[in-house]
Parts: structure tokens; sequence; C-alpha cells
């Protein structure tokens, strides 16, 4: 069965995880992919995340500082359509391999890269790895804990999302090249990466408010939408997302008197902060007064939204992870047998395909047979792009999608260039009660509002749809169908048509049709007691990686769909889902084989993974993070920090994050600034950064240098500043064309448009409310 990358070479040199994550994905969908090693192969092997991510890749050795590799070098980029790197600017110019060197060897290459702090700004050959750029892109100060201090995820989650935006990226500049253009330079940084894991909380504008007041509860954001204890020591998730479920969720702990009690008015969102503890302590002691599965069993008959807290292990075990073929069985040539997770996006016409393990070190003989073969050609049959437009111009999008995980999706496509039209029923997306928030999720589309039950509001969804690309949904299963917007439908109209499904838990399997938000797949997926460690309780991430990594993946569904229907002629149904998103993005987590380390040692106030890879408070009362990673480097921490215990590397480099060295070294930067802390780690090349929180990420001067932050003009705030562009194409660079639309604010603009109505016809639809 053809694949929608056939006919795509991709060269990878080895670097961080982020691009390796990016070539996997790609190559998993029909690219042949070789990558480059060093002698011996990367130090990474050995390691789960390396089995997993470069899996479906072939091998090859290379010194790329040796000089007599660079004829070697250069035939590799001239096989290549893609050649994917991870360094630094400067490191990429003592290699050869920056973007002009690539382009003269190869003009038709497509040079991604996936550096780490991007590829502009003072810290731009800073080369800094996942940790050190979770704190600097804000995900490590804007997790909870009751301290309020930082706290580091215990898992690479900025590396994945550079990977999958990365991914997203290189074949969006495949559509842009078409058969007969030129190749280009992308750029998708790990910091973008990190950015596009909240970009719903990083927004700035002088009337904007926090939601969540108060002390910061690692449980949860509010009392109905939080982990709780049950009698039997075991925790679970309850989700009342609405006030639907919060009504539900009081008459099945036999409390249905709270919904009127006035403390709890407007809830479950709307609870004035001082309530909050008061209503906790109500229903905490109802929740420990039965087992865990007994309360589950109340609640899913009560349609309550809920889920327990699993482990891994649990999770890739459990029959609706079997059924969305999410677990997978390889025998590694090196680790063995592997339990690892399947591919996170499902294509019906094109699927992908894991192809194969990481091979072994020195075995060249795959990669040098494709290297011998004829280079296969399967350009599009037509090139409807203009030279200069965004990659994504003339595709039409038709977003029925809401909260994150469905919305920011088009949002994504939005920023590639695509005309994104969000459709919404007549009370509008149900997270819009979010305030600035929905800003973050909206970016860059057009809103139209209207009935979708009338059957003039039918008639308008059909004339759009006649006319588009693309179709994304996030409705539970059957729900579309019910309005006659399924796929089969929409297709038998326009065969041309890529529909977009995106769920709680796909759409088969004995819990296919359960309600679904990203922390119930956090609790089932084993991250919230990875992060909570050994000793403590679950921990609620707010880096919900569920949500917008879902949505992520659906983006690079829908341009993987693009270039199939490219090959084919035809559009297709295409689907992902929280509970898929929630192993891609922990990719490397969800490896299981005799000698795995132990990855679920998290902590409550889990300040970094050692006493020399962890988060630090100066003087001032600022957090930086150090990540050491070589003898030489703990050397020159001793030099300039004196008063550090006289240790050897290696007994160091094992310390843990709370020992005797951990609270040596807090002594000795609690006596600096931060500001001062820095520069003399910079001077001595100690792998250092700032630890941002959210706020702090708008002045940023590296943030600033790379433009991830754009200041656009919203019809009601006015100017705001929020998340600008995630990626970066140097010949057919995105746009942001606008802020995030108001209830029914194209309305008018786009009946015109696209399905000729006049200026009576839409008043009329108006007054009988079939259009807002």
């Amino acid at each position: 069965m053809s694949k929608s990358l056939d006919g795509i070479n991709i060269i990878e040199f080895d670097s961080n995880m982020g691009a390796a994550y990016a070539t996997m994905l790609l190559a998993e969908n029909g690219a042949r992919a070789i990558k480059v090693e060093p002698r011996g192969g990367s130090r990474e092997r050995g390691t789960p995340h390396f089995h997993v991510l470069n899996r479906s890749k072939r091998a090859l050795e290379l010194d790329l500082d040796d000089r007599a590799s660079q004829a070697r070098v250069a035939e590799l980029i001239r096989w290549a359509d893609v050649v994917v790197t991870g360094f630094t600017p400067a490191r990429l110019r003592q290699l050869s391999l920056d973007p002009e060197s690539i382009r003269r060897m190869n003009p038709r290459a497509i040079a991604l890269g996936v550096p780490p702090l991007g590829s502009r700004g003072p810290d731009a050959d800073f080369d800094a790895n996942d940790d050190l750029v979770a704190a600097r892109g804000g995900i490590t100060g804007s997790q909870w804990a009751r301290s309020g201090n930082p706290v580091a995820l215990v898992f690479p989650a900025a590396s994945y999302s550079a990977g999958v935006m990365a991914a997203t990226a290189a074949v969006a500049a495949i559509l842009a090249r078409g058969p007969n253009g030129a190749g280009q330079t992308v750029e998708v940084s790990l910091l973008a990466g990190a950015f596009s894991l909240h970009t719903g909380g990083i927004l700035r504008h002088e009337k904007m408010t926090t939601l969540y007041h108060g002390p910061q509860d690692p449980l949860g954001p509010i009392p109905v939408y939080r982990l709780f204890e049950a009698a039997d020591g075991q925790y679970l998730f309850a989700a009342c997302g609405n006030a639907t479920f919060w009504g539900k969720f009081a008459i099945a702990i036999d409390r249905p008197d709270l919904v009127g009690d006035p403390r709890f008015e407007n809830a479950p969102w709307g609870i004035a902060q001082e309530h909050w503890q008061p209503l906790k302590d109500i229903i905490e002691p109802i929740i420990r007064t039965r087992p865990r599965d007994e309360w589950l069993r109340i609640l899913r008959e009560s349609d309550v939204p809920c889920a327990p807290v699993m482990s891994r292990q649990e999770f890739i075990d459990h029959p609706q992870t079997r059924a969305l073929a999410m677990r997978r069985e390889i025998d590694d040539p090196t680790l063995g047998r592997m339990i690892q997770m399947g591919l996170p996006v499902f294509l019906n016409d094109t699927p992908g395909e894991i192809t194969g393990p990481v091979p072994k070190v020195g075995d060249e003989r795959a990669a040098s047979q494709w290297l011998a073969e004829p280079k296969r050609d399967t350009s599009a049959k037509s090139d409807l792009r203009v030279a200069g437009k965004p990659p994504l111009d003339g595709v039409t999008v038709l977003d029925f999608a809401s909260y994150i995980a469905g919305s920011y999706g088009p949002m994504i496509l939005a920023q590639l260039g695509a005309k994104v039209i969000k459709i919404e029923s007549l009370e509008g997306d149900s997270f819009r009660h979010f305030g600035f928030g929905f800003l973050g999720w909206n970016q860059g589309k057009r809103g139209i509002s209207l009935n979708l039950t009338s059957a003039e509001g039918r008639e308008i969804i059909h004339g759009l749809a006649d006319q588009a690309d693309i179709v994304v949904e996030n409705l539970r299963p059957g729900r579309m169908r019910n309005f006659g917007f399924d796929y089969e439908a929409l297709a038998a109209r326009n065969p041309r048509i890529i529909y977009m499904s995106v769920n709680a838990f796909g759409n088969r399997g004995p819990e296919h049709n359960q309600p679904g938000f990203d922390p119930l797949l956090q609790a089932r997926s084993g991250v919230m007691a990875a992060q909570g460690g050994h000793h403590g309780h679950p921990v609620y991430l707010t880096c919900a990686i569920c949500d917008y990594g879902a949505a992520m993946l659906s983006a690079f569904g829908c341009v993987l769909a693009l270039r199939a229907r490219e090959l084919t002629g035809r559009g297709q149904f295409c689907e992902t889902s929280l509970l898929q998103s929630a192993m891609a993005f922990q990719a490397g987590e969800f490896a299981f084989y005799t000698g795995r380390p132990d990855m679920e040692n998290g902590a409550t106030e889990n300040r970094g993974r050692s006493a020399l890879s962890r988060a630090y408070q100066c003087r001032d009362s600022e957090w930086l993070f150090i990540s050491l990673s070589s003898e030489p480097q703990w050397n020159a921490l001793l030099t300039i920090m004196p008063g550090l215990p006289n240790t050897n590397w290696d007994t160091a480099s094992t310390e843990p994050d709370e020992g005797a060295l951990a609270e040596a070294l807090a002594e000795q930067f609690a006596k600096l600034n931060r500001d001062d802390a820095l520069a003399a780690l910079k001077k001595s090349n100690i792998p250092a950064t700032r630890v941002n929180h959210t706020r702090e990420l708008f002045d940023d001067p590296q943030v600033v240098a790379n433009d991830l932050i754009a200041e656009l003009s919203h019809s009601q705030w006015g100017r705001v500043h929020q998340t600008g562009m995630l990626t970066k194409f140097s010949a057919t660079p995105g746009t942001i064309e606008r802020a995030a639309p108001m209830l029914g604010e194209h309305t008018d603009e786009i009946l015109r448009e696209y399905l000729g109505y006049s200026a009576n016809r839409i008043a009329d639809l108006r007054a009988a409310r079939i259009v807002k």
C-alpha cells in the first residue's frame, strides 16, 4: 500500500531527540531515512529513547570532523530531499552543514533544523538539552507545586513537541517545493517546541487575569477537576469540565444540594476562589469512603468523565490501547524484545508503518543499498502554489473543533498559510469561557456562527465543504454523522476532502465512546504517576501534553494527507486521539524490555534529575537551571565555586537532586544574583539558563530574537501579545494574519466569499437565527 511520503529521501545527522523524532515520524510515513552517526555509534545508543526514536531508519557511521568524510557527506546530501540536523548554528558552520552549504550541494534539498534555542539571538550557539530548554521555555516555571517553586518534568516534553512540529514543517516544505521548485531552510527549535505546549498561557494584555487564583494545587486546578484519593489509597481523576458534568457529579456523590449552594455558583470554572478549599473539604472525605474502582463505576454510570491513575505498563497493556494498535512488539538487535508505542496518526488510505528496529552499530548494508538505487520520482501531479507564498497557500480548512485538542491543530495549519474557517454553533465554542486562553488556540482563523441543525445551516456547511480541502472535528464518535457532516457524507460530495477526526480514545475499541479530557489521559497514561514518583502522590501536569499533542499530531496528519492527495488525487479519512498523543509525547518512556531503567522516579517538588541537573534559587529569588554532562564542566564548576565538596566527577554525577551536593550548590547559588551566576557559568562553559515563568517569556532576548512572540490586533481587546511563528521557512514563510475571531465575526464575509450570498439573504438568515 502506498504511503504519503513515498519517494522522499531523508538524511539525519545524529544530534538531539527532537531531530530524531521528526525523522522517525517521516520515515514511518514512507520516507527513506538514513541516520548518520559518529564512528562507533551514537553515544545515546542503549537508552530507551534512542531505540524508540530511531526505529524505521537505516544507519551510516561517519566522523563529521574528519575532512576525509566531506565527499561522503556531499553524496548523502545530493541523495536527500530533506536534511535534518539539531546542531547550533556554529556547529553547522563548522561541519559545513549550514543551509548555504547544503544549498550548494543540492539546491532542491530542504534543510530542516531543530536547534536547541533557535538560530538567532544571544544564546543561539548554546547547545541546551531538553531540561534546559524546558526551563527557558516556561514549562518548568509554570508547573504547579504547593511551594510555588519550579518543577522539572521527568520526560523530554519540549523535544517531543519540536519533533512533531518539525515533521509537520518538513511535509509542508515538501508540498511548497512542488515538482520543479528549489529547496529552502526550515526551522523548528526545541524552544519553539516548548512554546507549542502552552500557547493558551503565552498571552499578555493589560486586562488579562489568571483563571486560577491562590495556591497552586498539583492535584488539579479547581475543586471538581482534579485528582482524588480513594479509600484504598488509589487515585482517580474526576473531570467536571462543564456545568452538566458538575451536576451529574454532585448527584453521583449523593450531594445534589451542592449545585444549589450559593458558594458554588457558576461551577465548575466560575467558583469564587475563596470557596475552592471549602468545596474540596466537602468532596475529599466523601471520595475517601469507597475504593477507587467503586467510584469509577459510580461516576461512569452517571456519565461523569473520570479515569484511574495508572502506570505506563498498565496503560500499554490496556485493551483500548491494543485496539488502536498502540502496543507493538519489536525485536531490537541490541536490547532484545521490546514493547513500544504504535503509530500516533492513522491515515485510512495511506497508513504509516513501523518498518524495523534500530539497526546494529556498523550495519550499513541497507543504507548503502538505498544510496545505490536510482532516485525515485514521485513529484506532485500539479503545482498550484505561488513562489514566496506560505506552504499551505490556497488550502481551505473547515474547523468544527473546540477545546485545545481540536482547535490548536487548525491554528498550526493557519500559521502554515491555510485559510481556516472556525465553524461554531450559535452558542459558540465552550472554551470561549477561558477568555484570553481562547486566543492562544484560535489565532489566525476566521469565524462563522450558525445553527447546525437547521436545513439552511446544513446547506451552508455543504457549500463550504464542497470547496474545502480539509475538515477537522473533535466531537465524540458519531456526532458528526448525526449532523450529516461525517466523512462518508462529505466525501460523496467532494472526493478530495481530507477529514481529520480528533477524539479521546479513537473510533474503535471497548472504550472508544468515553468522554475525555486531557487530564484523564494524563492519569491513564502513567505520566501523573511518573511525575509524582514512587513515594508521592500523582501530579497533574499544567503542560497539557495530551491536548496539545493531539492537536499537533492532527496537523501532521493533515499535511501528510495533502501530500498523499497530490500523489493519488483523492482525499481520505484520518484520525488521532488523546490516547495516542499521551503515548506519542512519552514515546521513549513507552519502551519496555529487560533492563529498562526507572523512568517513573519524579517527585511532587521535583527540581531536576540530579544535583548537577537541577533548578537552584539565587539571592535575588530568581531561579536558574544547570545541567552538567562531563568532567571538564564539573571541574570548571569547582573552580568558580571553591566552597563545593572537592569530589570526583564519577561521584558528583550520581549525586541525587536532594542530597548533600545539591544542598551545597543551593548555598552557593543563594549568595549570587541570577544574572551574575549565569554570567560566571557561561564564561566557564557550564551549561545553565534562567528558569522563565510564562510572564517572563515576552521580554527574554532569545525568545524575541527568534520571533516567538507576536503582537496582534484583536477586535475586542486591541493589541495582544501571544505566541508567534513556531515554524520558520526561508522561501515560503508562514503568516499570522489575525488574532482569534469573535463569535460569528466573519459570518457575512465568509458567506459572500465562498457562497455568493447577498446582503439581503444574510440579513434574512440572521433574522431567522440561522446565523449570528
